[in-house]
């Protein structure tokens, strides 16, 4: 099958060059998932976790979860910025962010155009938003899922989510986010600040069906045939993004 193409496009003259290239998401897996173990006892084969005690699999075994940290394309942030808190009284959090480079990597927002938006619990109602300096185009009646990088719970910031017409959108985008209260310190130049997947539009129909009240025994134990992987073993297909 011929893979489909996502064009990625400096979007001002001035940071050409300069900009991080938005990477396969595979490619930028965090240390925390990477070191993580498959049995929860130290194995690392089957037989050797069978054989201790406190066997269980860990989410590394989940090819669901791997796959959605793995989806799509990752932005990366340009250079580091710097998070301080502006208020002196200590009973309120302000954050204010800064950076060394001379193009603009964040800009702060009317705090007006919320509305009424539910802040995200533990996070700033300080409303900031990622430049993102690529014009990214998708194939005809592909859009962008744009969200925050998938399970990074770690990071001190989180980013609004939003599908975007890319095959029609003729723009840069423009991300908001939001910053952990509390958070002061650096964040790094190529942190992942927000994770881009294509999608196809396609019009969609729900049907319920009728629960039967009888087991499918053949499916229950198809699914049992493997002691791990059955998932990835029969129903699981491999995605490309390069």
């Amino acid at each position: 099958m011929k893979n489909k193409r996502i064009i990625f496009e400096q979007a001002r003259k001035h940071v050409e060059g300069l900009l991080k290239s938005p990477k396969p998401a595979s490619s930028t897996l965090p240390k925390w998932f990477k070191d993580e173990q498959r049995f929860t006892n130290g194995a690392t084969n089957l037989l050797d976790a069978f054989k201790k005690p406190n066997f269980n699999l860990t989410y590394k075994l989940c090819v669901p979860v791997t796959d959605s940290i793995t989806a799509g394309y990752m932005l990366e942030l340009p250079a580091d910025i710097i998070v301080t808190n502006m208020d002196t009284t200590g009973n309120d959090y302000i954050p204010i962010i800064r950076w060394g480079v001379e193009f603009e990597i964040v800009d702060s927002n009317d705090m007006t155009g919320l509305g009424s938006y539910p802040i995200p619990v533990g996070y700033s109602n300080t409303f900031f938003r990622w430049i993102i300096d690529w014009k990214i185009t998708t194939p005809d009646e592909y859009s962008l899922w744009v969200t925050h990088p998938s399970h990074r719970h770690d990071l001190p910031f989180f980013s609004l989510n939003g599908f975007v017409d890319t095959d029609k959108h003729p723009n840069a985008l423009f991300l908001p986010f939001f910053i952990k209260k509390g958070f002061e310190g650096i964040i790094k130049e190529g942190t992942p600040i927000a994770q881009i997947i294509p999608v196809k539009r396609e019009n969609w129909k729900s049907v319920e069906k009728k629960f039967k009240d009888q087991t499918d025994y053949n499916f229950i134990n198809n699914i049992k045939l493997n002691f791990i992987r059955t998932y990835k073993n029969k129903y699981w297909t491999k995605k490309r993004y390069e």
